[in-house]
Formats: structure tokens, sequence, C-alpha cells
């Protein structure tokens, strides 16, 4: 089990073609052959993308036969999401405040 962190997964999904397999995988499942196809890139292209999807929690990927699925493990973007809730409601204060104060301020 991967532990993800906020950092690994806004490193993960800074990369437009890694936030595209992301889409992709929220639709279900995917071969790394589909997935290779969807951005047409070569499947080594691929690998590289989905292990960096893989150590921040965001896929896994398991072997069926001869194929690679990958599956999306959307508990690293719940992660990241609370993160972002978390910056929102702290700045939405803080400009509250600096609103406030500059009401105080006009004559």
């Amino acid at each position: 089990m991967v532990k993800s962190t906020v950092d690994g997964v806004a490193h993960a999904i800074a990369s437009a073609p890694r936030r595209r397999l992301v889409g992709r995988l929220a639709e279900g499942p995917a071969t790394m052959s589909e997935l290779a196809e969807v951005l047409g890139i070569t499947l080594p292209a691929i690998d590289k993308h989905v292990r960096v999807l893989e150590a921040a929690g965001l896929a896994r990927k398991r072997r069926v036969g001869r194929q690679a699925i990958v599956t999306l493990e959307a508990g690293g973007l719940d992660l990241l999401a609370d993160w972002a809730t978390g910056m929102r409601a702290m700045w939405r204060a803080r400009l509250s405040d600096f609103a406030d104060h500059l009401q105080e301020e006009q004559p």
C-alpha cells in the first residue's frame, strides 16, 4: 500500500499527460495499450507516467495474463481536495479580516 502525500499527488498531476490518464481512468480500468492509444504515446512512456501515478497512490497496475490493467485509486485525489478545502477556508477568513480592516480604515 502506497501512502499518498499532498506533495506526491500534486507532483503527479502537475503533468498534463498524467492528468489525462487520471481522467481516462476515472471512467474505469484500462490496459496499458488502451492508455497509450488515448494519449498517442508509446508504451514505455505510458509505463513511466503510470509509475509516477502509482508512487503517488493515484493508480494501481495489476497483471491479468499478458495484459497490465491500470485502475484509478482516487484516495490521493481526496487528500488533495481536503488540503485545497482547508486552504480555501483559511484564505476566506484572512480576506474577510482584511476587508473588515479596510472598512474600519475608511473615514
